[in-house]
């Protein structure tokens, strides 16, 4: 078995020993994947923990102790060697019933969807780092909350239409050559814009036009058609930060990018910088502030265009650097119910 595929076996048992534990045995679990000095990386409001117990204590028991039924059901699972790391990079969800208040994110007593992106780097059948995006922003909705005024469709994103996003069977690395060169061609399209068209990033040439689906996080939302990404989407974004850019990427620290089959991965944490300079996105005015942006995407290629693409961004992070707290928003809007 190639290192690749040992890495998904590795990750896919983690996370059915993990559906499986309960607050006694989930030290042992992260003890057994982790190594001893693994950084495990979580999305706002969370933080850098270092070790399996750290990670126990400030993710895992509190998401237990809100949904004591969740489950890991991952759709997307692919794996790839990026600079000089052997990784694997998930799409998915933690589903449990909302209990108990979590985050403060009052309880609905309900099936709810946290939708989560992770990155993991592997060595020794090891996890020795972790990036996981959580979408805290669509939990609030989901608890009966809008705190923004969200364009797109919003709903937990859906599994690939051919069911076949976890790569455990064989992938061709003509296939894999082909998915990675059009989403690289894509991007660098994306960063060609000129400040005023958005026609300037020909992205038509790389996308389904009429039948792709971008599947955006909580505040965006899903939005179908490249016409319907671009006016639910894009052009918000490029208004509110028309000098966005990318960091040079060092493929030995945060970030990823990766083919295999039909998917590509693309990750940075953070990957995108700018100046917020426009009014509009999220209903938000501009506020003048620089920012980085923490993203992780997946694409699924059909034929010789993007069909499918989930993006998750780090929206508290990102808020938080314009000074705007979601979880005082939230306790205002939960007290005027």
């Amino acid at each position: 078995m190639n290192i690749n595929c040992r890495n998904k076996e590795t990750i896919l048992e983690f996370f059915k020993e993990l559906n499986n534990s309960d607050k006694d045995s989930l030290e042992k679990v992260l003890s057994h994947y982790l190594s001893k000095t693994s950084r495990v990386n979580i999305s706002r409001p969370f933080n850098e923990y270092i070790g399996a117990r750290k990670y126990k204590e400030q993710f895992f028991e509190p998401l237990l102790n809100a949904f004591p039924d969740v489950e890991i059901q991952p759709y997307i699972v692919m794996s790839g060697t990026s600079g000089e790391n052997n990784c694997v990079c998930v799409a998915g969800n933690f589903i449990g019933t909302f209990l108990n208040d979590w985050l403060t994110i009052p309880a609905n007593q309900q099936p709810t969807f946290i939708r989560f992106h992770a990155t993991f780097f592997l060595d020794n059948d090891k996890i020795i780092k972790a990036w996981y995006f959580l979408d805290v922003l669509d939990v609030i909705r989901q608890s009966g909350y809008k705190l923004f005024p969200f364009k797109g469709l919003q709903q937990p994103a859906p599994n690939p239409m051919p069911g076949n996003g976890i790569i455990t069977y064989p992938t061709d690395l003509k296939e894999s050559e082909i998915s990675y060169n059009l989403t690289n061609a894509m991007i660098a399209g994306l960063l060609e814009y000129d400040g005023n068209s958005i026609e300037s990033m020909g992205q038509e040439q790389f996308w389904d036009e009429k039948n792709m689906m971008w599947y955006g996080p909580g505040g965006i939302g899903t939005t179908r058609g490249l016409k319907g990404f671009q006016d639910n989407h894009q052009r918000p974004f490029l208004k509110a930060f028309p000098d966005r850019g990318v960091f040079e990427e060092d493929a030995s620290t945060n970030f990823v990018n990766i083919a295999e089959g039909n998917y590509t991965c693309h990750f940075g944490y953070p990957i995108m910088i700018g100046t917020h300079t426009g009014d509009g996105w999220l209903g938000l005015k501009a506020s003048n502030k620089s920012f980085t942006i923490r993203v992780m995407d997946f694409w699924r290629r059909e034929d010789d265009k993007l069909k499918e693409n989930w993006v998750m961004i780090d929206m508290i992070d990102v808020l938080e650097q314009f000074n705007i707290d979601v979880f005082q928003l939230l306790k205002t809007a939960v007290n005027k119910k």
